[in-house]
């Protein structure tokens, strides 16, 4: 697979539109706001700023919640990685609180618009990635990580942290009535791909688990078999 190519004048970013017309009603709105509106008082007409340093600000925090799990897991096992996996759910599901209290979906709309708009504001908004979204049927949705944060700097496996945060962010939307929905990955950028593809799509029974979680679950296991494998050939 080719790797991704920029620019670009593909997909969209938070403040971008899409052209579904159901679309024109939505309004995606910021967590943190009071942080956000202090960092814009800060920032506003001043040449001396670059926003790619809160990109580097950004990969260290990233970088220190993968440390922080992987050295739980080295030296808790399952305790620390479910401590650490509870922790980063936590934070997921408040930013989308905040994130749907600021938000405007309408009512009208079907299920599958709805999620497939605030999958967008997920993606745009809380992981500040560029977007490719479509609505594929009444029950199923896709979209395109044209370009993530992340995506020079974790591996492919690293990106289980992402999960984590998702489950909160599932647990957030299913409470507010936005559940009934599932996502998997079939493509990633650290794999080699032209982006990270997603399909979003309605689960068979909604009184069930959801997916997302159970193989969050495996992949969890796979950590702690690479670490095994790691230890035996007397790494550290």
């Amino acid at each position: 697979m080719s790797a991704p190519e920029y620019p670009t004048k593909q997909g969209l970013w938070s403040r971008g539109s899409r052209s579904e017309p159901g679309y024109r009603g939505v309004s995606l709105g910021l967590p943190y706001r009071h942080a956000v509106e202090n960092f814009r008082a800060a920032t506003q007409q001043r040449d001396d700023f670059d926003p790619a340093v809160l990109l580097v600000w950004g990969t260290m925090q990233a970088t220190a919640v993968l440390n922080v799990l992987k050295e739980a897991e080295k030296t808790f096992g399952e305790d620390g990685q479910k401590m650490v996996r509870r922790a980063i759910r936590s934070a997921g599901r408040e930013a989308m609180v905040e994130f749907l209290d600021n938000s405007e979906i309408p009512e009208e709309l079907d299920e599958a618009e709805k999620i497939s708009y605030l999958v967008t504001g997920v993606n745009t908004v809380l992981y500040a990635s560029l977007e490719k979204p479509r609505i594929v049927s009444k029950d199923r949705c896709e979209f395109d990580i044209l370009w993530c944060p992340h995506q020079d700097r974790y591996t492919a496996f690293d990106c289980r942290v992402q999960r984590y945060f998702v489950e909160g962010i599932f647990e957030a939307m299913e409470e507010r009535g936005f559940g009934g929905f599932t996502a998997w990955v079939e493509k990633l950028i650290p794999h080699g791909g032209d982006c990270c593809h997603f399909a979003v799509e309605r689960v068979s029974d909604p009184g069930d688990r959801n997916p997302w979680h159970s193989y969050s679950d495996k992949i969890g296991d796979r950590a702690f078999a690479k670490l095994a494998d790691t230890k035996s050939r007397g790494e550290h």
